[in-house]
């Protein structure tokens, strides 16, 4: 299927020639185009489709400006630019197959990945993530940081005992910057 959102895309670079990163593109968007933000009523899910339905258009649009005009388009999350092909870094794997920006693409080009992601599955992507940010070590050193003896504190606990702890360090108070750091980043581990 034809993604409805290649013709504003290509507009949006046609004006950037430097190059955008999705970010501006998804805002331009948005603005251009109202319905965008009412594709799902969860927030996490309205974010993810919004982000898969840019790269499929972008990965269309690849694939078509490389076959039909011999230019390529550089995809990055920071920075996407349409290229002549013999400017295109080419990918350091030696299988292409392999290669990083073959299965990314792969996977934005399948409508089903669109279709069968829900809410619980972003929920699922989110959790996994965060949880691969803090690893165990990182929540027992959360918990020590912040004087925690349970293993498993609510987060009302966590919330309270960060705050009690913050007033004594904060800097505006006197108190010492590097511990004021040390707090927010244990707490910012367990709240998730």
């Amino acid at each position: 299927m034809r993604n409805p959102l290649i013709g504003p895309i290509l507009d949006i670079l046609r004006t950037h020639p430097e190059g955008v990163g999705e970010f501006e593109i998804l805002k331009t968007l948005k603005q251009q185009l109202p319905e965008l933000k009412n594709i799902a009523t969860d927030p996490n899910l309205q974010l993810f489709r919004q982000h898969f339905l840019i790269m499929n258009a972008l990965y269309q649009l690849q694939s078509s400006l490389w076959q039909e005009e011999s230019l390529t388009l550089s995809i990055s999350a920071t920075h996407i630019r349409i290229l002549p092909s013999e400017q295109v870094p080419l990918t350091n794997s030696k299988e292409l197959n392999n290669s990083v920006d073959v299965k990314l693409a792969a996977y934005y080009l399948d409508w089903n990945e669109y279709e069968k992601t829900n809410e619980e599955a972003v929920t699922r992507l989110l959790d996994s993530f965060y949880q691969g940010i803090y690893q165990t070590d990182d929540r027992e050193a959360a918990l020590a940081t912040l004087q925690l003896t349970r293993k498993s504190p609510s987060k009302d606990e966590i919330k309270r005992q960060y705050r009690k702890l913050a007033h004594q360090t904060h800097p505006d108070r006197g108190g010492d910057t590097e511990a004021f750091i040390s707090l927010r980043h244990a707490y910012e581990c367990l709240m998730f």
